[in-house]
């Protein structure tokens, strides 16, 4: 449920314009990227954002100081989601993920450290 999954993120103070998406498919973390072959194998997935230009009014960010990626297991509700503190870049890669549906959403820090609301969470399915 849609809904469930935002609120789950919570809801923080300023607003960006934020489009996560999926720069490459799920790619097995096992030896020299071969297909896993134990349930134990581990993915990684690259997500990528285009940098938000304007805030939530449409005003032009002059701010903007970083970006935080946040995902967890879709079909674990109960569990905060871990986040990665990612610096200024618009592409990340996050590792070592067991197979399972996860969703992903990122926000956008300006220099004061206030944090945006979460862009539209991007669920993706990670194993073979």
């Amino acid at each position: 449920m849609l809904h469930d999954r935002n609120s789950r993120f919570g809801w923080l103070a300023w607003s960006a314009a934020l489009a996560l998406g999926l720069a490459s498919g799920c790619t097995p973390d096992g030896p020299e990227g071969g297909l896993p072959t134990h349930p134990s194998d581990t993915y990684s997935v690259t997500l990528e954002w285009d940098a938000p230009t304007t805030d939530a009014v449409g005003r032009p960010l002059e701010d903007l100081a970083g970006y935080r990626l946040y995902y967890s297991d879709e079909n674990d509700p109960g569990v905060d989601p871990e986040m990665i503190d990612v610096g200024d870049t618009t592409r990340v890669t996050v590792t070592d993920l067991p197979g399972g549906d996860y969703i992903f959403a990122v926000t956008a820090l300006d220099a004061d450290g206030n944090e945006s609301d979460f862009s539209d969470p991007l669920p993706v399915e990670v194993g073979p």
